[in-house]
């Protein structure tokens, strides 16, 4: 038993570092698609990373969030807002335990809408307001791990946008 906690704690590490590599590498291309691989290679790790530290609310969460992934890679239409966010809000209300899970349901939506941004400058701009609701929730429950894992995500983005549309002004 001992054992299976040890290696299912020692998966979820390292599928949590594959994460953390993905969402950096996700904010270095300019290309929305190969972005959007990146997310989606890191939203598939995160839920397992859940899975294995038997937290199965937020690797519930995390399947709409994949599968939003793969059709914003085919289809930047707006209309996906009305289908995910109204799953997310689902997933909120059947699993609500506290009023902070209205900040995780305030950053799906957020990434949500980000995600079907037809411009990179705009899915770049809603990603990081809802990563900034992410390491608040992060915060707000102790999760020190997270709350790494967003902010370097949220550096990684600033970086690029800073060179890509502020620094060519």
């Amino acid at each position: 038993m001992l054992f299976w906690l040890t290696l299912s704690f020692l998966i979820s590490q390292i599928l949590a570092a594959i994460a953390i590599i993905s969402d950096i590498f996700s904010f270095q291309f300019k290309e929305r698609k190969k972005i959007i691989i990146f997310f989606m290679i890191s939203s598939f790790c995160i839920g397992l990373h859940y899975f294995f530290l038997e937290r199965y609310v937020p690797a519930m969460i995390a399947i709409p969030a994949v599968v939003r992934f793969f059709v914003s890679y085919h289809s930047h239409n707006k209309y996906w807002i009305f289908v995910f966010t109204p799953i997310f809000i689902a997933i909120t209300y059947f699993f609500y335990a506290d009023n902070w899970d209205l900040l995780v349901l305030l950053a799906s939506t957020l990434a949500t809408i980000s995600t079907f941004q037809k411009s990179d400058q705009f899915l770049r701009l809603f990603m990081m307001m809802a990563t900034c609701c992410f390491i608040l929730y992060n915060f707000i429950v102790f999760s020190p791990v997270w709350v790494l894992l967003e902010s370097i995500f949220l550096s990684s983005n600033l970086i690029w946008y800073y060179r890509h549309y502020i620094r060519k002004k």
